[in-house]
C-alpha cells in the first residue's frame, strides 16, 4: 500500500486539529442520542457551511471572487483537505462556484449547483429542506457555499441548535454542523 504524505504548514495542521476537536467533543455529547437511535436509521454527518468568499463589486449581479477572495478559498481547500467531504453543494452564482472549486478539485468531486430558490422574500422551504437533504444522504461530510441569507437558514433546516446571524462584510465564519439524527444537529462557529 502506497502511502502519500502531504506536507502542511503548521497553521492549517493547527486549524485542522481544533476542526477535529471541535468534532470529537460535539460527538461525544451527542453519544448519548445516538445510542438511543438503531445505527442503520441514520448516519452521522458533518456538514461545512460557509458564506461565499469576498467578492467583486462588479457586475453587480454575479460577480466573481476578488484576489483575496481567492486566497480564501484556496485556504478553506487547505484547511477542509482532511474532513471526509463527499459532497459540495453551491448555490447558482460564481462567487460560490468559485469558493468551493479549489476544494473539489483537490478531491476530485464536482459540486452540486442547487439554484437558491425564493418564495416571496424569504428562502422556499422546499430549497431548504432539498439542501439539507442532499447535505446528509452523500454517503459522507458535506460542504454547504452559501451566502449571508441562506446559510443560517440551512442550519436552522438541518435541524441545527444554534442559528447565527451573518453580516454582510463578514467572510470568515466557519460552521461546523454535525447531524445526529433527522433535524437534530449541534453548532460549533469557528473562524477560517
Amino acid at each position: 500500500m502506497n502511502t502519500v504524505r502531504c506536507s502542511q504548514s503548521p497553521k492549517s495542521s493547527a486549524w485542522f486539529k481544533l476542526i477535529a476537536v471541535v468534532s470529537l467533543v460535539l460527538l461525544c455529547a451527542l453519544g448519548t442520542a445516538m445510542a438511543a437511535l438503531p445505527q442503520s436509521e441514520f448516519k452521522v454527518t458533518t456538514v461545512y457551511l460557509v458564506r461565499h468568499a469576498e467578492k467583486a463589486a462588479a457586475p453587480a449581479s454575479d460577480p466573481p471572487l476578488t484576489e483575496a477572495g481567492t486566497k480564501r478559498a484556496d485556504d478553506l481547500a487547505r484547511k477542509l483537505s482532511k474532513a471526509d467531504i463527499k459532497t459540495i453543494l453551491t448555490s447558482q452564482f460564481l462567487r460560490t462556484k468559485h469558493t468551493a472549486e479549489p476544494l473539489a478539485k483537490q478531491l476530485g468531486i464536482t459540486a452540486t449547483v442547487v439554484p437558491v430558490k425564493m418564495a416571496g422574500r424569504e428562502l422556499s422551504p422546499d430549497y431548504l429542506k432539498e439542501m439539507a437533504e442532499r447535505a446528509t444522504s452523500g454517503g459522507g461530510n458535506a460542504l454547504i457555499v452559501g451566502h449571508s441569507n441562506t446559510v443560517p437558514e440551512l442550519i436552522k433546516a438541518l435541524g441545527g441548535d444554534v442559528t447565527p446571524a451573518i453580516d454582510e462584510s463578514v467572510y470568515d465564519d466557519l460552521f461546523v454542523v454535525t447531524v445526529y439524527a433527522k433535524g437534530k444537529a449541534k453548532v460549533a462557529h469557528l473562524k477560517q
